[in-house]
C-alpha cells in the first residue's frame, strides 16, 4: 500500500497525467452532450411533426 500512495503522490504531480485526464474528460463530456442532443432533437422534429399534422387538420 505504501508503494501505491508513493507512486501516486508523484503521478500526481506529473502534468502528462493531468493532461490525459483533461482530455478524457472532456471527450467523456462531449460523447455525453451530443447522445443529449440527438436524443432532444427527436424529440423536437416528433414535435414539430405534430404541429404541422395539427395545423393542417385545422385548414381543412
Amino acid at each position: 500500500m505504501q508503494k501505491i500512495n508513493a507512486l501516486l503522490h508523484q503521478l500526481s504531480h506529473d502534468y502528462l497525467l493531468i493532461s490525459i485526464a483533461a482530455v478524457l474528460f472532456f471527450g467523456v463530456k462531449t460523447v455525453a452532450a451530443y447522445l443529449t442532443y440527438r436524443h432532444y432533437n427527436r424529440k423536437l422534429n416528433r414535435l414539430e411533426m405534430m404541429l404541422r399534422d395539427l395545423t393542417s387538420r385545422s385548414k381543412e
